[in-house]
């Protein structure tokens, strides 16, 4: 029987490796120097007593209030913790939309390949339609052997990952939005919603509020390698049914050119 989509095993174990190592990496060279907070602490400490010892050289007993300087000095230590925190949600926001992308570069990549529409294609039409699909399109051509479906938790997961990826690139916008309604936790860095009992949470909150712990990139992550393992060997042309609209009218145009081109 002709498979429409063909997973390879030996690609579905290098689209799973080329991640881990993405991630692995990423947590390394990026991630894993803001993980330690007492570790940040200290070097803010260190930062404020620095800054103390410098200031002191121009201490005059006769003008200045000595408490004042102890005072400026933990201000600055605290700024450069809430600097290094900054950072250090940056780089994990950073390394999330970088996963994110490449899994759906890899995707789409894989759907256009040779092992999937590739080696049927007509036209340019299908493989541009691939391409330009949004999240919930591409998931649509799974809907035949009922995965990824609303409520499955490894969409769930990567709809959310989606929306951070957004929130976090555009600012204000529906995944903004439609993210602090799903994940307000997401926006609640300190616990502040969870002591209160405020309704009007999602109106003063924002993408600036938006901050990611470890616990998110393994979050995501771990969903992009059940995708991956989820995805059946072959779908065959059988199998596929219904078949996506926007995949179909794309297929046709190309299928018609083919023909009118002879």
């Amino acid at each position: 029987m002709t498979s429409v989509f063909w997973m390879w095993e030996p690609r579905r174990k290098n689209l799973i490796m080329e991640h881990r190592f993405y991630v692995a990496e990423g947590k390394k060279r990026l991630t894993d120097q803001f993980s330690d907070s007492a570790k940040l602490v200290q070097e803010a400490d260190e930062f404020s007593q620095a800054w103390l010892a410098k200031a002191g050289q121009y201490f005059d007993p006769d003008r200045h209030d000595e408490g004042l300087f102890y005072e400026q000095a933990q201000d600055e230590g605290i700024q450069y913790y809430q600097a290094l925190d900054e950072l250090g949600n940056s780089a994990r926001l950073a390394l999330i939309s970088g996963m994110y992308h490449l899994w759906e570069k890899s995707l789409r990549e894989w759907m256009t390949s040779n092992d999937c529409i590739g080696y049927f294609q007509q036209g340019e039409h299908l493989p541009k339609a691939i391409w330009k699909s949004n999240f919930a399109q591409a998931l649509e051509v799974f809907d035949c052997k009922k995965l990824f479906q609303q409520g499955c938790a490894i969409r769930e997961s990567l709809d959310v990952c989606r929306m951070v990826v957004n929130t976090y690139k555009h600012g204000v916008g529906p995944s903004e939005k439609e993210l602090k309604i799903k994940r307000p936790e997401l926006f609640d860095q300190y616990g502040w919603r969870s002591k209160s009992n405020s309704s009007s949470f999602t109106d003063f909150a924002d993408y600036t509020d938006l901050y990611v712990a470890d616990g998110n990139i393994d979050e995501f992550s771990d969903a992009i390698e059940k995708f991956w393992n989820a995805i059946p060997e072959h779908i065959t042309e059988s199998e596929f049914q219904p078949v996506p609209q926007w995949f179909h009218k794309a297929h046709q145009k190309d299928t018609n050119g083919a023909v009118n081109g002879r």
